[in-house]
């Protein structure tokens, strides 16, 4: 990066840390900065050639519009992205890539089909869901658990294994089976099978035996071995799909 870009770049570091430095939720300026961390190595691993700068802004600004902090309203518009481009002074081709790839990053997005397309949004996304899963993975879902005082914990709720798009929304507890457990089932366990560059898999397949490992464990000491079957049996599950494909 050149040292306009360099300094155009600390300009949105800034802002993005004014917008979500105090999220409680697992979504604050740490989170971005690890996202981006991970994605620059991402990028430095990758076999193809990919504009470093566009990873980086896409990187830092992909949450300033998540819709469960701004709402669903300012998510679609992406207002907060686009001010602080702005303000920046970023080219418009590149602050039009860098909207393209945000408005494609996101696990219920996924869930719609949509994924981006652009080298450097897809490293970004492998990124962002690596940084939902293994040991920060689990220390973000108990903090969004308890920030929105949802359940820890219930033997007697199952997960929703086939949670679709339409049942997440902007609210704290967002379906019915909704906790910190079942979210492994619910989403984390699965966001290994989506990473879309070859750095994010093997990054991912790491970071879920973490998760695999904890899940274990806790329930082993939580006495409850109709949870460890059902776990067994899931995993079990997860490889069947994935060798048919």
């Amino acid at each position: 990066m050149n040292e306009r870009q360099i300094a155009q770049l600390e300009t949105i570091k800034n802002k993005v840390r004014d917008i979500l430095g105090g999220d409680p939720s697992g979504h604050a300026d740490d989170h971005v900065e690890r996202v981006a961390l991970l994605a620059e190595r991402f990028a430095s691993e990758c076999n193809e050639p990919v504009d470093l700068y566009e990873v980086l802004l896409t990187a830092w600004l992909h949450d300033v519009d998540d819709y469960k902090l701004v709402g669903k309203a300012q998510a679609e518009k992406l207002t907060n992205a686009v001010n602080s481009m702005a303000e920046a002074g970023v080219a418009a081709d590149l602050r039009q890539a860098v909207l393209e790839n945000i408005a494609a990053i996101g696990y219920s997005k996924r869930l719609n089909g949509k994924k981006p397309q652009r080298l450097a949004g897809q490293l970004v996304s492998d990124a962002d869901m690596c940084d939902a899963i293994g040991a920060v993975g689990i220390e973000r879902g108990l903090m969004y658990a308890c920030h929105h005082g949802g359940r820890i914990f219930d033997p007697a709720v199952w997960p929703n294994i086939d949670l679709a798009a339409h049942e997440y929304d902007v609210s704290g507890n967002t379906h019915d089976t909704d906790g910190f457990i079942n979210h492994f089932f619910e989403k984390l366990l699965k966001l290994k099978d989506l990473m879309l560059t070859e750095p994010g898999r093997i990054e991912a397949r790491e970071r879920q035996h973490v998760m695999v490992d904890f899940l274990r464990a806790y329930f082993r000491e939580k006495n409850v071995p109709e949870w460890s079957e059902f776990l067994e049996g899931y995993l079990l599950d997860i490889t069947k799909a994935n060798d048919l494909q």
